[in-house]
């Protein structure tokens, strides 16, 4: 029993000095890897505020509103918040930058939401180069490519592990037509993918999301550390909640 008497103590102080230590450490990494660690789901201009001066750019779901012809954040549904705050805030900070998840743009709608996007550059006085445009809809995305943007086609595979060999040369070979179409500039795809397309050579930009991992969790894993490493990949995705997650 004097052994746990004389140490519980201590091993809890160390325990408190290490969970003190995250927020420190977190900081520290995002720093020296300011331009490619971006935070994750910033679907709040709140979330943004709260962590301005932490991260240098931000990413957010969006999705186009056609009926007023305008943007509203949100992963699934509009929510009440205009893409406007989001530009208001780039306007007043030309070295920030936003990749903008655009949830619902298809073929559609593409030539209506690059014309408000256009608008709300002039409004706002924010550049083409402060964006990423990213959808599942690669067609989509030629549009806004075609008009100067950064464009991102995003890879979602459902059991990508399960495929046989066969199904996964074929989506392999997809993901190259995507790349060589001239219609994106980027692929985007969660981390978990990266074992298998890390050794493709691709003629577009690479960029990805740690979805469940903070910043300073990346050097303590193998496939982070590569991704960080790999000149290829320029932007990744890091979880913060912070108090105004949504």
């Amino acid at each position: 029993m004097r052994p746990i008497r004389l140490y519980g103590p201590l091993l809890l102080s160390i325990l408190c000095l290490t969970l003190l230590a995250i927020p420190f450490w977190n900081d520290r990494i995002v720093q020296h890897y300011v331009d490619k660690i971006w935070l994750h789901r910033t679907n709040t201009i709140k979330k943004l505020r709260e962590f301005k001066d932490e991260y240098k750019n931000f990413e957010c779901d969006v999705l186009f509103v056609a009926d007023s012809a305008g943007f509203r954040t949100g992963h699934d549904t509009p929510s009440s918040e205009s893409l406007d705050l989001y530009f208001d805030f780039l306007g007043k900070n030309s070295e920030r930058e936003l990749w903008l998840d655009l949830k619902n743009l298809n073929e559609a709608n593409c030539r209506q939401a690059e014309s408000c996007l256009n608008d709300m550059l002039l409004r706002f006085g924010v550049s083409k180069e402060q964006l990423i445009i990213e959808s599942r809809d690669w067609n989509a995305l030629r549009t806004f490519t075609q008009q100067g943007y950064y464009t991102s086609c995003y890879l979602d595979i459902p059991h990508i592990r399960e495929l046989s060999g066969e199904e996964l040369d074929d989506k392999l070979d997809s993901i190259q037509e995507i790349a060589g179409s001239g219609a994106v500039s980027a692929i985007s795809f969660p981390a978990s993918y990266y074992g298998i397309l890390r050794d493709i050579n691709f003629s577009v930009d690479l960029l990805t999301w740690e979805h469940r991992r903070w910043a300073w969790q990346l050097p303590f894993f193998s496939r982070s550390r590569a991704i960080l490493k790999d000149g290829r990949i320029k932007a990744v995705l890091v979880k913060e909640k912070g108090h105004y997650h949504q």
